[in-house]
């Protein structure tokens, strides 16, 4: 019955677009159209953040919350929390929301990541609606992954609000992750740029994965692949403390992971978090000279320099590398960034060092331990990308039958 009922679902939304503006969030189609249908006379929980806004502005939250229709009852929370405020990495416990008085469901706590029973008990359903950035190193989808895991287990229907994809939903690059880290980055075997809405990684999810769960993609409409984000006159909202903008959003895969070898600066606590790459000892001007020699399409290298206001070379000015995503559908930042880890290691052996304390959680952002090993073993970059090209073609395949968007 589910699926018969998504496929309705899915050509009604199609036909909303003759008498509706060019294009809507899966929020704004599903508070129009089916929120009577879906929510009237069940309990609801939401999943959602700061982002989960519809085209006015307004909260998912209040939407629910204030509709006659929807028993909204309970708050889940990912990382950063229901607002978004608490830093990365930083586990929360359960608490309530101060607006509402609803209770909040850490997601990212001292319990771990995945919802436990007894706070999905008396729920007829969870509606997810939360803006991705389209890299798999970001936790969002992960922690849907655990939500829909055990729904599955419990008969609880999931609904998921589709959003767009800051890329356009239309490149694949980097790795395929191994499934054999103990990470919750790593519980899907999917490259590190995924080239798909959330609603359709949810598809992929659900049915690659055997998850068993009543799910349900409420699509946007007007909404093609390649579309870009500043094309569909939403404006764009802060997912993260250090993803302000499109910009940090698009170049968080081409510079998040080798922040964490300890290096470089990568922006973080400046306006421009993960597009600067930044230190003492780095020759800006030459170093973007250089890499604009890789051809890398759709990103362009400039220079600046700044002093970090806290954090690493902190009071000390750095030289810093600056990138920009000037063609998003066409940039592969996982490319990038393995150009960037090539370039450092070639160029700076006295001050860009590989350190073992830090392999393992570089590996686990990076999804594989071969990446860091191929270069450390002296294996070329064209090499390691016809390693993940190869790769890639058993995934894009597998793709194609869960997308939504032409």
């Amino acid at each position: 019955m589910k699926h018969i009922l998504s496929l309705i679902l899915f050509i009604s939304v199609f036909n909303l677009q003759a008498s509706q503006p060019s294009f809507l969030l899966g929020v704004d189609v599903f508070m129009q159209g089916y929120v009577d249908r879906f929510c009237a006379g069940k309990t609801v929980g939401l999943m959602t953040n700061q982002s989960g806004l519809n085209a006015e502005g307004k909260t998912t939250i209040d939407l629910l919350y204030q509709h006659p229709s929807a028993k909204l009852v309970k708050l889940f929370a990912p990382e950063h929390g229901i607002r978004g405020k608490i830093e990365a990495g930083i586990h929360f416990k359960d608490s309530k929301d101060s607006i509402t008085g609803l209770p909040i469901v850490s997601l990212y706590g001292v319990h771990g990541y995945r919802p436990k029973v007894d706070s999905l008990r008396g729920l007829d359903m969870v509606i997810y609606d939360i803006q991705d950035v389209g890299s798999r190193a970001y936790t969002y989808i992960w922690s849907l992954r655990e939500m829909m895991t055990v729904c599955g287990q419990l008969g609880i229907d999931v609904i998921v609000l589709d959003r767009p994809d800051p890329y356009g939903a239309a490149v694949l690059d980097g790795p395929i992750c191994d499934t054999s880290i103990n990470s919750l980055l790593t519980r899907s075997a999917i490259p590190r740029v995924y080239g798909m809405t959330v609603g359709e990684i949810a598809r992929y999810f659900n049915k690659e994965d055997r998850l068993g769960c009543n799910l349900i993609v409420i699509p946007m409409a007007g909404y093609k692949r390649g579309m870009l984000f500043e094309n569909t006159g939403i404006k764009w909202k802060e997912t993260s403390p250090n993803i302000p903008d499109l910009g940090a959003a698009r170049c968080f895969p081409m510079t998040g992971t080798l922040g964490l070898l300890g290096q470089l600066h990568i922006g973080i606590g400046t306006k421009k978090p993960f597009q600067l790459i930044a230190a003492p000892w780095v020759d800006a001007n030459k170093a973007a000279l250089d890499l604009e020699k890789y051809g890398l399409p759709g990103v362009r290298f400039g220079v600046t320099s700044f002093t970090p206001p806290k954090g690493l070379y902190k009071g000390q000015k750095v030289n810093a590398v600056t990138l920009h995503a000037t063609t998003p559908s066409a940039v592969k930042a996982a490319t990038v960034e393995l150009a960037l880890l090539y370039y450092f290691t070639a160029n700076y052996k006295r001050n860009f060092k590989w350190e073992k304390k830090r392999e393992v959680q570089f590996d686990r952002a990076m999804g594989t331990d071969q990446v860091r090993k191929m270069i450390l073993g002296g294996k070329s970059f064209r090499e390691v990308v016809s390693y993940w090209q190869q790769q890639r073609q058993s995934f894009a395949q597998k793709r194609q039958s869960y997308l939504i968007y032409k």
